[in-house]
């Protein structure tokens, strides 16, 4: 089998906060930082990629000018979604999240256990090279588990920053964190 590559792009800057809407939609600099994607050096050959994104609107709108910069449809994904809040009210979601990213990995309520095992083998089973459109807390949880971190946060992606994971045979084999140091960490 030959190797995969997976690049998963966080979204651009939201409208809103997450604990103040469920689902906004991007701001002015989020668009326009959705839009500087096409001119990223490492997005210029992606016309053997899928293209993947969460269903969230912040997601599916980054993902739109590279989507019709090479004519490909966006295939929607609940996987690449946000970790998941169950019930928690809406002002007590910073607090919560803020607990949760420090959790050891093994002492995670059981839906966010079963969001971020999803995740892991959505990624880990792909047999094609797919770019993926998502959150912050989604790329902690595959960068997180690549590196062995206890916990569930491991790193601050930026706005529309790349995250490049190399698979050979279904295994990891590489990858990238992209900010302000471009970190390439060989497994």
């Amino acid at each position: 089998m030959s190797e995969i590559n997976i690049i998963l792009i966080r979204h651009g800057e939201a409208a809103q906060s997450w604990g103040d809407h469920p689902d906004p939609d991007l701001s002015e600099d989020g668009f326009k930082q959705a839009k500087l994607l096409e001119e990223h050096s490492e997005l210029q050959n992606l016309h053997s990629y899928e293209f993947v994104s969460s269903p969230k609107a912040r997601a599916k709108s980054t993902a739109i000018p590279l989507a019709k910069k090479f004519n490909k449809e966006i295939i929607i994904n609940d996987v690449f979604s946000e970790i998941p809040s169950g019930n928690i009210d809406a002002n007590e979601k910073k607090q919560w999240l803020t607990k949760t990213m420090k959790e050891d990995i093994g002492n995670l309520s059981k839906e966010v256990m079963e969001w971020r095992i999803k995740i892991l083998s959505q990624v880990f089973g792909m047999r094609k090279d797919t770019i993926i459109f998502s959150h912050f807390m989604v790329i902690n949880a595959l960068v997180g588990e690549l590196a062995k971190h206890p916990n569930l946060l491991h790193f601050y992606p930026d706005y529309t920053s790349l995250t490049k994971i190399s698979l050979e045979n279904g295994e990891p084999k590489s990858f990238s964190i992209e900010g302000s140091k471009k970190t390439i960490i060989n497994l």
